[in-house]
C-alpha cells in the first residue's frame, strides 16, 4: 500500500466565467505554483457531465497535500485560478476530498 493521496477538488465556475478562462488560469496555476512543489506527482482537470469540473491531484502523501494547502493561500497564481470559481473563501476545504491511493494501473 502506498502513502500517496489523490486530492479531488470540485469546481463550479463563477457566474460569467468560461471554460477557456479556467483552462488558461489552470496552466498558470500549474506552471507558477504546483510545478516543483515537494510531493506533487501529477494533476488532471476534468469536465463532468453536469458541466462542473474536478481537479485531480496526486500527492506523495497527505502531509505534502496539507503543506501545499497552506502555501496556496499566499500565491497570486492560485488566487487567480480560484477567482474563476464559485465558492465561499471562508470554507476553502469545502468540495475537496483526500483519498488514499490503494493501487494504480496503466496500459501495458
Amino acid at each position: 500500500m502506498s502513502d500517496r493521496i489523490i486530492e479531488l477538488a470540485s469546481i463550479k465556475l463563477a457566474e460569467g466565467k468560461t471554460e477557456h478562462e479556467l483552462i488558461k488560469a489552470s496552466k498558470v496555476f500549474q506552471t507558477q505554483f504546483l510545478d516543483g512543489q515537494d510531493g506533487f506527482v501529477r494533476r488532471d482537470l476534468v469536465r463532468k457531465e453536469d458541466g462542473t469540473y474536478t481537479d485531480i491531484i496526486l500527492w506523495e502523501s497527505r502531509a505534502h497535500a496539507d503543506a501545499i494547502f497552506e502555501k496556496a493561500q499566499k500565491s497570486e497564481a492560485v488566487g487567480q485560478y480560484f477567482s474563476l470559481m464559485d465558492f465561499d473563501p471562508a470554507h476553502m476545504n469545502e468540495g475537496v476530498e483526500h483519498c488514499g491511493l490503494l493501487v494504480s494501473f496503466s496500459a501495458g
